[in-house]
């Protein structure tokens, strides 16, 4: 099967040339494009030039992460769409190891684990508790959420439930996750790790982000609410 990776790049610059680096070293056997969706000077510059990208396309919407995957995707040609974010790092086999599980058909969605690209034993404890283990605990109980740095949908599924919600400015993958459930099966690889930057951690706290999380749950959660906010814009 063919597959698209997907990157939103919003003045990422230097940082997207890492995430495209990390994507020359693939250990797919098949075929993969890749499509940057990119704002800023410098960062389409960057996309333009790397020989890893086929696709480098200007995002002038400004409006956040999901309607700027949502474009990539549009123009992607791939069975499956994986999605990563330009301030991430992929290990060599990410892309084989998410489209392995698309040989099940009932697979719609497949999402793996954070690593923190930078930083000391802290930041790597906060990470796996956060973006390993509170996965590992929620999935099983039916909240699916399929990190959007390291996710990947079956196409057709993708097209079911309208990907994603651009209305959400916060949670859209999560609410991704939990809309393609209704299609098939949304599965958790965790030994498929990406390693992603810490600057928003240490930027605004792991404390905050965390009370900022749980509050949008439960407005997702609760009858009439939406994570509505600008909390990541």
């Amino acid at each position: 099967m063919d597959a698209s990776v997907v990157i939103p790049a919003r003045d990422e610059g230097s940082r997207l040339e890492r995430t495209l680096d990390s994507l020359i070293a693939q250990t797919f056997d098949g075929r993969f494009e890749v499509i940057v969706v990119a704002s800023g000077t410098r960062t389409l510059a960057v996309a333009r030039a790397h020989p890893i990208v086929d696709r480098a396309l200007i995002d002038d919407s400004r409006m956040g992460p999901g309607t700027a995957r949502n474009r990539g995707a549009a123009a992607a040609t791939g069975d499956i769409l994986l999605f990563t974010d330009a301030d991430t790092v992929v290990p060599p086999p990410w892309v084989r190891r998410h489209c392995r599980h698309y040989a099940t058909p009932s697979v719609a969605g497949v999402g793996g684990p954070l690593r923190p690209l930078a930083g000391g034993p802290a930041h790597r404890v906060r990470f796996r508790l956060l973006s390993d283990w509170w996965y590992r605990i929620s999935w099983p109980l039916g909240f699916v959420q399929q990190p959007g740095s390291n996710c990947s949908v079956r196409r057709s599924a993708f097209e079911a439930v309208d990907g994603f919600d651009e209305s959400l400015s916060f949670l859209e993958d999560t609410d991704l996750s939990l809309r393609l459930c209704e299609t098939g099966s949304v599965v958790y690889d965790s030994g498929c790790p990406v390693r992603t930057s810490v600057r928003r951690h240490e930027r605004e706290g792991y404390l905050p982000l965390l009370l900022a999380y749980l509050v949008g749950y439960l407005e997702y959660a609760l009858p009439g609410r939406s994570p509505m906010r600008d909390h990541f814009s």
